[in-house]
């Protein structure tokens, strides 16, 4: 019964982790997926434009968190922080464009990523998503946090990379 019970409990913590993402394993051209602001401009020269998003809730709001919040925008990918708590991935634009690499721990993620690698991945959760579509969005949770990321596929195939937080 010891032994049921123990696979049973395996199996279950098993399949809650594959739903969700760890932020630790998120890098891109170098950079963790919460980077200082010297470390981001150091690998990707300096950003189009910086600008303050203005959020009106959850974890990047200057209102909610009661500090100013930069975004760094280099086009197809934008990190939003500030000098005290880093700054993090917020936005990538895959768009057809392979050079873009995003990796997760050993994988690497671009726009020729298919559905049937997110699902070997990430786990059931795109599958049972994406069963009937091959577009779509899908949340996946942060590990640790209340927070995440939605990763959204056009034609079956990874298009874009967005940070969510909870109101």
């Amino acid at each position: 019964m010891k032994k049921v019970l123990i696979t049973i409990l395996t199996f279950i913590s098993s399949a809650g982790f594959a739903q969700n993402i760890d932020f630790q394993l998120i890098s891109f051209n170098g950079l963790k997926f919460y980077s200082p602001k010297s470390e981001i401009v150091e690998k990707l020269g300096q950003p189009e434009k910086i600008f303050e998003p203005k959020y009106e809730c959850g974890f990047l709001s200057a209102e909610s968190q009661s500090t100013k919040y930069f975004t760094l925008d280099f086009k197809n990918i934008k990190f939003t922080g500030n000098h005290k708590e880093s700054y993090l991935i917020e936005f990538i634009n895959f768009n057809n464009d392979n050079s873009i690499i995003l990796k997760y721990g050993k994988f690497n993620l671009n726009s020729e990523t298919r559905l049937s690698e997110l699902i070997e991945i990430f786990g059931k959760e795109f599958k049972e998503t994406f069963k009937n579509n091959n577009s779509g969005k899908i949340l996946l949770l942060n590990n640790d946090r209340d927070d995440g990321v939605i990763i959204v596929l056009k034609k079956g195939k990874l298009a874009r990379l967005e940070y969510w937080s909870p109101c």
